[in-house]
């Protein structure tokens, strides 16, 4: 049993915040193949990565937009919906900013798997652990959010989801903030289980 492995499981944790720093490409497809495990058979999720540069359109998706709205127009002579919108798309924009990339991480079923729809959701649950010990192993801090918002409309237009596809959730990627990374990648006293022996 490698004792490597026991510990980033066990010591893996949120980041108390973000750096606007992404893996490179080639750094985050060796986490993701890691996480994907040998062989890659009978997975039922998969992974939408953006960037910074890619967050409003992200925002305005979740904001219920077709576009990123033009925020130099003056806002004065917006009302009601209109007004509601721009200040969904501004909270989104905020969100959809952290760090310096983010994984959605989407439920995709396979309808040639013997296990049952409930399972295989189940299944893709777990890849959050995963992929979050996955980083953290590759010296990523990472921040987890279910938001609400992923069936929206334009939110599943954006990710080119099928009809049976789900967003599970958020995971954003970047460095800790300089005061925080000695703190993040200390090692920490391992909580006793919470089993139950008969």
């Amino acid at each position: 049993m490698s004792r490597t492995f026991l510990r980033i499981l066990a010591q893996r944790r949120p980041a108390p915040a973000l750096t606007p720093d992404a893996p490179a490409r080639e750094e985050l497809e060796a986490v993701l193949r890691a996480a994907t495990g040998a062989g890659g058979q009978g997975l039922t999720w998969r992974v939408a990565v953006t960037t910074r540069r890619s967050a409003p359109e992200l925002a305005a998706a979740m904001a219920g937009l077709r576009r990123v709205p033009d925020m130099t127009e003056p806002v004065q002579r917006l009302k009601g919906k209109q007004l509601r919108r721009l200040a969904a798309f501004r909270g989104s924009l905020k969100w959809a900013s952290t760090g310096g990339m983010c994984c959605a991480l989407i439920f995709s079923p396979d309808s040639g798997l013997p296990a049952p729809r409930k399972e295989q959701r189940a299944s893709a649950h777990g890849a959050r652990a995963l992929l979050e010990a996955a980083f953290w192993a590759a010296g990523w801090g990472t921040v987890w959010t279910p938001r609400d918002g992923g069936d929206k409309a334009a939110v599943r237009a954006f990710y080119a989801l099928s009809e049976e596809e789900r967003i599970l959730g958020w995971l954003f990627v970047g460095h800790p903030p300089r005061g925080a990374a000695a703190d993040h990648a200390a090692t920490l006293p391992v909580v006793d289980p919470p089993v139950t022996y008969f």
